[in-house]
């Protein structure tokens, strides 16, 4: 079987849920459209090789290696024309997550790990081969692949660069928030001049125009992929009235949201 797919509609545990998982082996060029993903999604690569494409970045992947998209980012990922990729992949959410994550070397700026010791690929492997189980057999096995994840220390990292990573996060989770940088900075429980200074000095852009690069960036594809109304990609995108939206995005990008849409052919 090339491909299978197992999702879970139970969403009990208020620390870790799964959402789906499953397994591809893709043909040559296979790629997902890009998406904006509402959830921490781990793929596994198991053989062959390909291209992550994350909120504008791109990173190669091979056998052997791990990645994972942040909620709120805008992804997809493209498998080799001559070597396609093999992987397996867990969609999960939960209060815990944050904590599971920080722990590893996984992060928005560092989404890909290597795993020279197997223990990742075969723990995840072990949870998808197993098919449709049992809510306790499926959290049992979800927790054997999180500890793996643990096993990726984080290594010559600061603490201005966990912070900085820790503030991505949040404004992706959030990205459909009003999110402002006083917020970050209350989830954090640092000073909002300390934090600024450290986020500019990592990321070349203040934590403001970042914020608000996010929430565009995400207008843009709402704008030429979907459907929804001005008024709805307002909302989706933290904005509590459409004139709050379309006087921010006609600022930003010179032109109304209807205006931009026209342009992009919806």
């Amino acid at each position: 079987m090339t491909h299978k797919n197992f999702r879970v509609y139970a969403k009990n545990n208020l620390d870790f849920n799964v959402v789906q998982y499953g397994y591809r082996k893709c043909e040559p060029l296979f790629s997902e459209k890009p998406h904006i993903w509402p959830n921490f999604l781990f793929h596994y690569v198991h053989s062959g090789k390909g291209t992550l494409n994350v909120d504008g970045s791109i990173f190669k992947v091979q056998e052997n290696q791990g990645f994972i998209i942040f909620p709120g980012q805008i992804a997809n990922y493209i498998a080799d024309g001559d070597n396609p990729f093999e992987y397996t992949w867990v969609e999960f959410f939960g209060n815990g997550t944050k904590n599971l994550i920080a722990a590893s070397t996984l992060s928005p700026k560092t989404p890909v790990i290597n795993d020279t010791n197997g223990k990742t690929g075969k723990a995840i492997w072990d949870l998808v081969e197993s098919g449709e189980m049992s809510n306790a057999l499926l959290m049992s096995k979800f927790w054997a692949f999180a500890d793996t994840l643990m096993g990726h220390t984080v290594s010559n990292t600061t603490h201005s660069d966990l912070y900085v990573e820790k503030a991505i996060s949040y404004i992706g989770e959030n990205i459909g928030k009003p999110t402002t940088v006083s917020d970050v900075c209350r989830h954090l429980n640092i000073s909002r001049n300390y934090f600024c200074n450290i986020f500019t000095e990592s990321m070349g852009i203040s934590p403001k125009r970042y914020i608000l690069n996010q929430h565009m960036e995400m207008a843009f594809e709402l704008l030429k992929r979907s459907h929804f109304s001005i008024g709805e990609i307002a909302s989706i995108v933290g904005y509590d009235t459409q004139s709050k939206f379309t006087k921010a995005f006609t600022r930003y990008t010179g032109q109304s949201p209807s205006a931009y849409r026209k342009q992009k052919g919806e």
